[in-house]
């Protein structure tokens, strides 16, 4: 009997759990999230229920409901040896009876537990206190849990994602860098700057527009901004793209989503990535771009306690207010930059070599 994982199928961590576990023999399937498609994990697609609940996915604010409904009209149409749930959503709580018959694990990512209120925890107190296990990407978030909760510390795991992307990073870094920022259509003269890695909210893109716009002209100059938002919210995105449009910044925005190689090049051909957002728990991203060499600012804030046990080299500001003069900092410095060490701790920290046993090990 398979275990199921319910995930976003078009995010890397999701994708890549998916992929690595089967990989290492476990008898896997998955429901994406997001459409509703179902992979039986033999190369096979069941779109059934995706054709049913597409009419209902654009309806802004009860989309959730009906999502809700057909995952747990599938999970009674259907047995499985266990249940993975990625991103604890509040709205899981409406199929809590049909959760509740199945064996139940259940992995939070970060923003699930952070940037939940008081009610909203509570109503999940119900979905943890039913789950086997309970999984973590780092063991800050796992503390804070047991501090808020003051339970279920028996069922707690540390279960890192790998990052498949850190391979694709070794594969193209011999390749020349011009030629990658020319197939990605980026400026071959100017610094590159990457603002963020999705269109959502979180990642604070207004406050960095407004941080640019006070840098030196001559700095600003020097700078093409790149804003990776190729998924996300899409009317967030539409609005950040509105705000740059009335700006006189260098700018590209991109849309289109990424995979492999692809991927890797973002990342390669990048020099600077800023990653202020309000929350996060072991942002992936910035850990790519931290194994592309890149020079990281990022919020002080944020739970990135075992980068500095590691020895990551990066720099922090303790207010977003701070980013302008940080940059300014950084772009003067650039040729001195001295991120190599990155290479080898990140690759330890989360290559899917060194994490995917603590997985298999769940779903055995």
């Amino acid at each position: 009997m398979k275990t199921l994982l319910i995930a976003h199928s078009s995010t890397v961590f999701g994708r890549e759990t998916f992929k690595k576990l089967k990989e290492s023999g476990i008898d896997i399937c998955m429901l994406d999230f997001e459409t509703l498609k179902f992979f039986d994990g033999d190369n096979n697609i069941e779109d059934s229920y995706a054709k049913s609940f597409e009419k209902y996915l654009k309806l802004p604010k009860i989309h959730m409901i009906f999502r809700m409904y057909f995952i747990g009209k599938f999970l009674s149409c259907n047995s499985f040896k266990a249940i993975n749930i990625h991103f604890v959503y509040v709205f899981y709580i409406l199929i809590y009876t049909i959760l509740a018959k199945n064996n139940l694990i259940l992995t939070i990512y970060g923003s699930d537990f952070y940037r939940m209120n008081g009610f909203k925890r509570w109503i999940q107190k119900f979905l943890y206190k039913k789950a086997k296990t309970i999984t973590f990407t780092n063991v800050l978030s796992q503390k804070s849990f047991i501090e808020y909760y003051g339970a279920f510390e028996e069922k707690l795991r540390v279960c890192r994602f790998g990052l498949e992307t850190l391979d694709f990073i070794d594969s193209n870094r011999t390749k020349n860098v011009l030629e990658i920022k020319q197939i990605l259509g980026y400026s071959q003269t100017k610094t590159i700057v990457s603002c963020g890695y999705n269109s959502t909210k979180a990642q604070q893109h207004e406050e960095i527009i407004k941080n640019i716009l006070m840098l030196d002209p001559e700095i600003i100059n020097k700078i093409q901004f790149i804003f990776p938002m190729t998924y996300g919210d899409k009317f967030y995105k539409e609005s950040i793209k509105n705000i740059l449009s009335k700006t006189n910044i260098d700018y590209l925005v991109l849309e289109d989503f990424l995979y492999e190689d692809q991927n890797a090049y973002i990342k390669l051909a990048s020099d600077i990535m800023i990653n202020v957002l309000k929350t996060d728990s072991f942002s992936g991203s910035m850990q790519e771009f931290l194994y592309a060499n890149n020079i990281v600012i990022t919020g002080s804030w944020l739970p990135y306690d075992l980068f500095d046990k590691s020895g990551i080299v990066y720099y922090k500001v303790d207010s977003i207010n701070q980013i302008s003069t940080k940059l300014t900092e950084v772009v003067s410095e650039l040729n001195k930059k001295n991120t190599a060490p990155n290479i080898p701790i990140i690759y330890g920290l989360s290559s899917w070599k060194n994490n995917i046993k603590s997985w298999v090990e769940v779903y055995e």
